[in-house]
């Protein structure tokens, strides 16, 4: 295991190393959420490890002729079904060891009196009902004078040699309380009892022999064992929504020791319907965040430096509810913007996280060898669907915790399932619809592969919510298994379905346990030579910052001059400074060339702009003709074999919108058909008030340029009033608020460029390209080298 848990620490640092860029930062606001999903994903898993290199199992003292007094205390509470009660009282008169039973009835059953009469167990209730279970427990104790006091729930029904297993711990006079197993006896009850269950299954195997190690084995509601002298010495069962963690936390700050016994000497029952499950949880949530908040920072000072991280790790497992809500709203989000969260390669990140998950899997599966039963073995993918689903309840946990709003101590119900618990489940029947439109919506404005990914993940959620939703509907499961058992194919693929779940399908699995160290050797090895092999070829054909620019418009932003003519163009050889202190960005120039149907430019005008270092901004009026005839080939050809980034604007005059729209569609597709890949084009909105009508689809566009080119004295205050005008009605098309801006402008004379572009990208974000109008050859600033006339094709 730590072989396994040091290759996997080797994987996250690399994958952490190579992800921590802040290339990778997308929309700021999804980012930094998504960057908390993940980062809280990764700290659990190692928190995980952590305790797996540490497991044991503690060693049995001998035996002592010393015979303990023992109280064995259980609680009832009105409404808990009696005959429950009854079992657990005459599973806890069988117990071998000596001991004296108490009942701590809060109702004063009459029935339940009787019972304790017949079987020689003392009923103790009370009139001041306080702190209760804790309270309730500690009333019973002001009579009881045992050395060792057992705390069981109604639900649960020990073993005779329930306290044979237990007594000889503490011999130890150190040892403050020992915890046993908390199994279960109805997990096939229901898929929400076997979800239940299915997520304690690895806290009682190997995060608990883990805690064992560190002395932060955690007390439990039930199935401890408590030296007296140490409850004692704390004033008994410490109150709240979860006493037992507060009682174990006062014990470890008293100095006490813990001992986690991984015997299973007592049965009892988990939640089998949803609102069972959620009282439950609702409850656990509430509390454990009220320790964190109000009681942790008191008892800090008096913990070891492992309690401090244990005391401080365990409440934040209800966290993942506040977690999973960010995962249900980032592609949501994504969608709705038209924003992703990360700018970073796909196949890349699937490179890096995929060792990450196998190691994670392999390790989690080879703890599996800690688990205390052999039917616990498996996937356990109910129980995750089952947390997933309580993402709400985690939540509402949380900000009741924040708000100070009570929530009452109630027993949860053990009184089997409902029918179908549609209400509970409308929350995420909700957001599984939002999930599923917000895909249709995404898909509807832009395919790229960054909004195919978002689309996923977010019917992956919806799908993960509906099997959850699902889970709670009995009847309805109960009809479908009838239905599916019917067919003979259904049947095969329902059995083979749990064998797989459950982890019975032969030898798979043991032999992957067997093999874990080499299978993890060979995820490391393969994934270090794959990584070091993309890196070199990434190195050697990595985009140039130029081609990111104009297929992005991220980086710098570059600046030029506006053409007015095919006989006058002039380029900037200066650009607005990097904040990051890198070389300037390399500026733009434009070309108004002649009316036709393609771009008419030579190769050579191409390949001196190269030489320049400069983008070519290529501005005509397109003209009729076809696309097979010579002018065309000749002009595409030119562009395509010069293999440069060039970005085109087409000025499109037609009689009506639908006309203007398909041609510019046939204009971008043809060149397209050839083979271009260098073409980047750039839509000129051929009217502002009628931006929807002309728009000819994201699929046919990369950049948006906003012509506000203007004269007089006060042209530039004009050009913001006509592009504030433009911006509002690209605002109403989503698929373009997401596209970069090419920005045709005048020039102020009284005003330095840099002053001018500084104020315009400051002010408008979205800006990533300015064109200023041309200059008088006796006005251009000093600070702008122009260069000789390029030629044009005629």
């Amino acid at each position: 295991m730590r072989i396994l848990v040091l290759i996997g620490v080797l994987l996250t640092g690399h994958f952490l190393w190579w992800f921590a860029d802040s290339d990778h930062i997308g929309y700021p606001l999804l980012f930094w959420l998504l960057t908390v999903s993940l980062g809280f994903k990764l700290l659990r898993m190692l928190h995980e490890w952590y305790h797996y290199v540490q497991v044991s199992k503690p060693i049995l003292p001998a035996r002592t002729n010393h015979q303990y007094t023992v109280d064995v205390l259980t609680t009832a509470c009105p409404g808990e079904p009696l005959d429950m009660i009854e079992r657990t009282l005459r599973a806890m008169q069988a117990i071998r060891y000596p001991h004296t039973s108490y009942l701590c009835d809060e109702g004063d059953d009459p029935y339940l009196r009787q019972i304790c009469q017949e079987l020689g167990i003392v009923h103790v209730t009370r009139t001041q009902k306080i702190n209760a279970k804790a309270g309730n427990i500690n009333n019973a104790l002001r009579q009881a004078t045992g050395e060792l006091c057992v705390v069981l729930d109604p639900d649960h029904e020990p073993t005779p040699d329930f306290l044979d297993r237990v007594v000889d711990y503490f011999a130890d006079p150190t040892v403050g309380y020992v915890q046993v197993v908390q199994a279960y006896g109805n997990q096939e009850e229901s898929l929400i009892a076997r979800g239940a269950a299915e997520q304690t299954y690895h806290f009682y195997g190997p995060l608990m022999m883990g805690m064992n190690s560190y002395n932060t084995a955690q007390a439990i509601g039930a199935n401890c064992t408590f030296r007296r002298t140490a409850l004692d010495s704390i004033g008994g069962h410490a109150a709240g929504l979860t006493e037992d963690m507060h009682t174990a936390m006062r014990l470890h700050a008293q100095g006490w020791k813990s001992v986690y016994a991984p015997v299973i000497v007592s049965r009892g029952l988990v939640p089998a319907s949803l609102a069972a499950y959620y009282a439950q949880q609702l409850k656990w949530a509430r509390g454990s965040f009220e320790l964190l908040f109000r009681v942790y920072p008191t008892l800090f000072s008096r913990f070891t430096w492992r309690q401090r991280l244990h005391y401080l790790t365990l409440p934040l497992y209800f966290f993942s509810g506040v977690v999973a809500l960010i995962d249900l709203l980032v592609p949501i989000l994504a969608l709705s913007l038209a924003e992703f969260p990360w700018h970073l390669s796909l196949p890349q990140f699937v490179l890096h996280m995929t060792p990450i998950v196998a190691i994670s899997m392999l390790i989690r599966y080879n703890a599996q060898r800690w688990l205390r039963e052999p039917h616990e073995a498996g996937l356990h993918l109910t129980g995750g669907f089952l947390r997933i689903g309580t993402w709400w309840i985690y939540c509402l946990g949380l900000l009741y915790t924040l708000l100070r709003i009570r929530v009452p101590y109630i027993p949860t119900p053990k009184d089997g399932h409902a029918g179908n618990e549609w209400l509970l489940s409308l929350p995420n029947l909700l957001m599984a619809v939002v999930c599923v439109a917000a895909a249709r919506y995404g898909h509807y404005l832009i395919q790229t592969p960054y909004a195919l990914l978002m689309m996923a993940l977010a019917m992956s959620n919806a799908a993960i919510l509906g099997v959850s939703v699902l889970m709670a509907q009995h009847n309805l499961l109960k009809g479908l298994l009838r239905f599916a058992n019917s067919f003979s194919p259904a049947r095969w693929l329902v059995a083979k379905s749990q064998q797989l779940i459950t982890g019975r399908d032969g030898e798979l699995f043991p032999r992957f346990r067997t093999a874990a160290v080499y299978i993890a050797f060979f995820v490391f090895t393969a994934h270090s030579f794959i990584s070091l092999g993309v890196g070199l070829w990434l190195d050697s054909t990595a985009p140039s910052p130029d081609l990111i620019w104009t297929r992005s418009g991220v980086g710098e932003v570059r600046m030029g001059y506006a053409a007015t003519s095919s006989a006058s163009m002039w380029s900037a050889s200066t650009s607005l400074p990097s904040r990051a202190g890198a070389d300037l960005a390399s500026p733009i120039q434009e070309i108004r060339l002649p009316p036709a149907l393609a771009p008419q430019i030579s190769a050579e005008a191409l390949q001196k702009a190269d030489t320049q270092g400069n983008i070519l901004v290529l501005s005509w009026e397109v003209r009729n003709g076809s696309f097979n005839d010579t002018n065309w080939k000749q002009a595409v050809a030119a562009i395509r074999d010069n293999n440069k980034p060039v970005m085109l604007r087409p000025i499109i005059k037609a009689s009506n919108p639908t006309a203007y729209r398909r041609t510019w569609q046939r204009l971008v597709t043809n060149f397209r058909a050839s083979g271009d890949t260098s073409a980047v084009w750039v839509w000129t909105p051929p009217s502002s008030d009628s931006i929807a009508a002309y728009f000819p689809g994201a699929t046919y566009l990369d950049w948006v340029a906003a012509d506000c080119m203007t004269s007089g004295p006060d042209a530039m205050a004009k050009s913001l009033r006509k592009y504030r005008s433009l911006r509002l009605q690209l605002a109403e098309r989503a698929e373009l608020t997401s596209m970069p801006i090419m920005l045709l402008a005048p020039l102020q004379p009284s005003q330095s460029l840099q002053a001018q572009s500084e104020h315009l990208t400051s002010t408008f974000l979205e800006i990533k390209a300015l064109l200023f109008g041309s200059l008088s050859h006796t006005s251009r600033p000093d600070s702008l080298k122009l260069s000789a006339f390029i030629p044009i094709k005629s």
